[in-house]
């Protein structure tokens, strides 16, 4: 087990029943004078001889002692988790990230430690259900972890088992709901003008079926029916309907003519792992943008958490963040269904000639908002760049889309191929291989803002160890900058440092100086 455990139970005896009780438990358990590190790993073996030491001589069962330490243990893993929580996170947005945080704190140290397998599945804006598996069977514990972070953050949720890998189940999942206090205001009837459904009631996410019934009525099937496989074609919309086409591997990826309910038209993105649609919804009568993985053959172990990804999406309705539609799965195959943005890419902007001052900080604004948004509700980007923001063609209107994929989901052995991002954008941490959180998001929201006010990328090599030199000694010269002022200058290159602990992350200082700035450029 690992040390932070061990070193919060010993801290959880000290607290509680004094420095003498711990001696007392490490004697009974047959380890006597045994330091506990943070950072080590201990056997299995001791780790229960001293819980039932400690079961014994403070006269508790097992998991009445688990499910107290648990949520003493709680507001001791957030602090030790420090300054990789987001500062906007509370207990649903902390439970979505917890297996990254698991990730990046105990086995990037310890590559052969087996810490259990935590996954949160956030089913509304007051629930959320969380998958445990462990070989210990320390369920109990981890129920309690959760009511311990409930109570760091001064929420008030119900935490109940649903099932139990001890009972025999495959593994434990507890159902966790915030406590709503009930509006005992009186009810006055109303009077029922009754209603008509516009394309705007149905906004939220759908639900998408594989049913001819439920799919377009004019289609023989709602199953997932794909053309032949053809090489050529281009992803700006060159390649023509039922045709496959090849990316930058040269892989041919699969074409599919449906999607439930929606018809396919053409390819208008591909990255590493995944591949952008541009459809129709069949059913609203409008143009969509549609996301799958690029291969036909999924394990859970990929479809699920791009499922999860896309239903926290879909909870975020915001002005510069692209809206999530639908969420579905066709024969295992995960998609979900966007707003399809018209314009041109914040790239193709940049191209085009100088952004004024004025406009390029308006823009930095608002990618700033979005980016934040995203972070609130739990969520990271992972891939910030100009080709996933989208600017309407008077640059007034400006999206940030396309999310990548979560690094631990790709199976490549090489750090460079496995990480979802792109070269040039990507935090330092990220490619010595530690996964992406919100500060590796706004290392990549610096480089953005650079690229804005210079013109040019910040970094621009293939080699992985040449941009984390360059990265290192960043110093742009004054000519790069070309008229942006000073405060401008610091701000962007505080985001873009490569350390990580001394990246500037902070919204309301980032957004207080280019509100600074729009003041300024007004007068």
């Amino acid at each position: 087990m690992h040390g932070s455990i061990c070193c919060i139970v010993k801290k959880f005896v000290d607290t509680n029943h004094g420095p003498e009780a711990w001696d007392a438990i490490l004697e009974h358990a047959g380890y006597p004078g045994l330091v506990l590190s943070p950072i080590g790993t201990y056997p299995d073996e001791a780790v229960f001889a001293l819980l039932g030491a400690g079961c014994e001589l403070l006269q508790v069962e097992l998991d009445e002692l688990l499910r107290v330490l648990g949520r003493f243990a709680g507001p001791e893993l957030i602090a030790f988790a420090g300054t990789m929580l987001h500062p906007d996170w509370k207990t649903f947005e902390l439970l979505s990230n917890v297996e990254s945080l698991i990730h990046r704190t105990v086995r990037m140290q310890n590559p052969t430690a087996q810490p259990a397998n935590i996954q949160a599945f956030r089913l509304s804006a007051d629930e959320a259900q969380i998958v445990y598996s462990s070989r210990r069977g320390l369920c109990t514990l981890a129920h309690g972890i959760i009511e311990g972070i409930a109570d760091f953050y001064k929420e008030d949720l119900s935490v109940r088992e649903v099932t139990c890998a001890k009972q025999g189940q495959p593994f434990c999942t507890f159902e966790a709901k915030r406590v709503v206090v009930e509006d005992h205001t009186p009810e006055f009837p109303s009077v029922n003008l009754g209603s008509t459904a516009t394309a705007d009631s149905f906004d939220e996410t759908f639900v998408a079926s594989d049913s001819a019934a439920d799919s377009n009525p004019a289609s023989d099937s709602g199953s997932f029916e794909w053309f032949p496989n053809v090489s050529g074609g281009s992803a700006s919309g060159g390649s023509r309907a039922g045709a496959g086409m090849r990316d930058s591997q040269k892989h041919v990826i699969p074409f599919p003519k449906r999607l439930g309910r929606y018809t396919i038209h053409e390819i208008i993105g591909v990255g590493g792992m995944g591949v952008v649609y541009r459809g129709a919804d069949d059913v609203l009568n409008r143009v969509v943008a549609i996301k799958t993985l690029k291969s036909v053959k999924i394990g859970r172990e990929l479809a699920d958490p791009f499922i999860e990804e896309a239903r926290a999406m879909a909870r975020l309705s915001h002005e510069h963040v692209v809206r999530v539609y639908d969420v579905g799965e066709i024969d295992s195959r995960p998609f979900f269904v966007m707003e399809y943005l018209t314009g041109q890419s914040l790239s193709k902007r940049i191209r085009q000639g100088q952004v004024s001052l004025q406009l390029g900080t308006e823009l930095f604004k608002k990618i700033l908002q979005g980016v934040h948004a995203v972070h609130k509700i739990g969520l990271v980007h992972r891939d910030i760049k100009p080709d996933n923001i989208m600017l309407s063609l008077d640059s007034i209107k400006c999206h940030l889309l396309d999310f990548g994929l979560a690094d631990e989901l790709c199976v490549e052995r090489d750090v460079s191929k496995r990480l979802s991002g792109t070269p040039g954008f990507i935090a330092p941490e990220r490619l010595r291989g530690y996964p992406a959180d919100y500060k590796s998001d706004y290392f990549s929201l610096g480089c953005v803002a650079y690229e804005i006010f210079s013109g040019k990328r910040a970094f621009d090599s293939d080699s992985t160890q040449a941009v984390i030199s360059s990265m290192q000694r960043f110093d742009p010269r004054d000519a790069d900058w070309r008229d942006t002022p000073d405060p401008l200058r610091k701000l962007i290159v505080s985001m873009m440092e490569s350390d990580a602990s001394e990246r500037m992350t902070d919204y309301d200082t980032i957004n207080r100086v280019l509100d600074t700035m729009l003041s300024q450029l007004s007068h």
